[in-house]
Parts: structure tokens; sequence; C-alpha cells
């Protein structure tokens, strides 16, 4: 059987990782001083609560190339290993040094070009079909299938986390909090663009909504949030009972790498539409 592995940025429900057998290496977040590894020595809880108290941002660092590498050894046999989109993280550059210290093994990287459960999703596929038996080849072809039918949106309730990562000026942020603008992100291709800028939340959550129907029959869709549960829970349920999506919806956090840059509140849609 193939070893499907990812690393915590994937979002992967812990129900999904367990059920599909997938190895999910983590990424490390750092506080000051203090090093932990992503969804295993912090919480999600425990690191959004940091978050909206800490004087400074946390930043986050990819697992080492040492630690990829103990993981393809451990699993031995054939190993896909799917990672965040190689332009907005050095994830999948540091898999790929790990393939150098390990030559003997048969590993496979995969650039997802997304990012949270963007990633997930790819990850998801992959694992089902390695549990059905496919090989390495039947695999990557259903990757490359995958990969350009995924969407990301995400909404912002705030810019100061962005303003406070050095991506956005403090005027721009200010100007944004002032008249109560809440941007629509989208992520497509490995790259990151502003969709559009909405005055409310309740107009955020509706286009959001509306994005989801504008995409047509899903595979798969997930409503991701920074401490939103509720607000998330609510779309999700609203959108299960209109949408035709060939799976459940799923409802997730977002990764420790995205919280920090967008802050708590934020919501996001992350589909695979249906094949043609």
């Amino acid at each position: 059987m193939v070893h499907i592995v990812t690393d915590s940025t994937s979002d992967i429900p812990a129900n999904f990782v367990r059920e599909l057998d997938i190895t999910v290496v983590p990424a490390h977040v750092i506080f000051g001083n203090e090093s932990y590894d992503d969804g295993v020595t912090i919480t999600r809880e425990e690191f959004y609560q940091r978050l909206v108290t800490s004087a400074e941002l946390p930043t986050t660092a990819s697992p080492s190339a040492g630690e990829f590498a103990e993981v393809y050894q451990r699993l031995g046999g054939e190993v896909i290993s799917i990672h965040l989109a190689s332009k907005l993280s050095g994830v999948f550059n540091t898999a790929h040094s790990a393939t150098q210290l390990v030559p003997d093994l048969n590993v496979t990287l995969f650039d997802s070009t997304s990012l949270a459960m963007g990633l997930g999703w790819q990850v998801i596929a992959a694992a089902r079909a390695a549990q059905a038996g496919q090989s390495v080849a039947q695999i990557r072809q259903l990757l490359e299938d995958t990969r350009p039918r995924v969407r990301v949106y995400a909404g912002l309730d705030t810019l100061e986390y962005v303003r406070r990562s050095g991506r956005v000026s403090w005027a721009r942020a200010m100007v944004s909090q002032l008249l109560h603008i809440k941007p629509i992100l989208e992520v497509r291709d490995g790259v990151v663009t502003q969709l559009e800028r909405i005055r409310t939340r309740r107009n955020l959550v509706e286009r959001l909504k509306q994005l989801a129907h504008e995409l047509g029959p899903l595979d798969t869709l997930a409503v991701q949030h920074t401490r939103a549960y509720d607000d998330a829970r609510l779309m999700a349920d609203e959108l299960a009972a209109v949408l035709p999506v060939r799976h459940p919806i799923v409802v997730c956090e977002a990764t420790t790498t995205i919280g920090t840059h967008i802050g708590p509140n934020g919501l996001g849609i992350i589909a695979v539409k249906a094949a043609s």
C-alpha cells in the first residue's frame, strides 16, 4: 500500500487522519523563545488564546528535512508526500531536501499549490485512493486531475493581524478598520489575491455563500474558521440544504500558519469542484 504524508498546514480533521491512515508531520509555532509542534504540543484553542493576548505575533516554521526523512524511513515502501504551495512556504522545498537524505526510498513529492483544506482535500483524495489499492502513478494522476478544481476563498474580519505581520501598511489597515472593510481573498495556483472588499460581516458571510453557489456542483466542501465555529457551522448547515455536494460538508479550524496572519473570526470556504 502507498503511504500518504502531509504537513499540519493541511488542516485535515482528526477523524480523516485516523480512518485514512494519513501521516501528518507537524509544523512549528514559536512564541518568543518557546517552540511548539502544531496540533501536538499546542492545540488550536491554546494557540488562538495566546494569539490575541501576545504583544508580538508568533512565527511559524516548517518541519526540518531531518523530521521528514525520519518519517519517510519509518514508513518505508512507497510514499507520496503532499504539501503546502511552494510559492507560499518553504515546506515543499524542505520535504524535497529530505528525499536527498533517503535516496534509497521511493518518495514522490506533490505540490498542492494550495493551503489549508485546499491542500487537505487533495491529501484525503490521495489517501482514499491508496486505501483502494491504487498505484503511485494512479494516485499522482488523481492529484493532477484534482488540483485545478480546488477553490479557496477566505474572508478576514480585520486587517490588524495582516498589518502586524508586515503584509500591509499601518495606514491601509487603519482605513479598513475605520470603514469596516472586510476583504475576501482567493488562493489559486499558489497566489493570494484580494477578490473583493466587503463592508459588513453579514455581507461577508452572504458573499461567501454566494461564491460557493457560483462554483456549481461540488465534490467536497469545507467551511473553515479561526475561532468562529458558530458562524462556520451555521454557514455549513445553510449550504448543505441547497448545494449539490457529493460528500458531507466539513467544518474545521484553520491552521496556525493562517491564523497568525488573519487573526480570529476569519471565515472561508474551500471546495473541490465536481469533475466535468
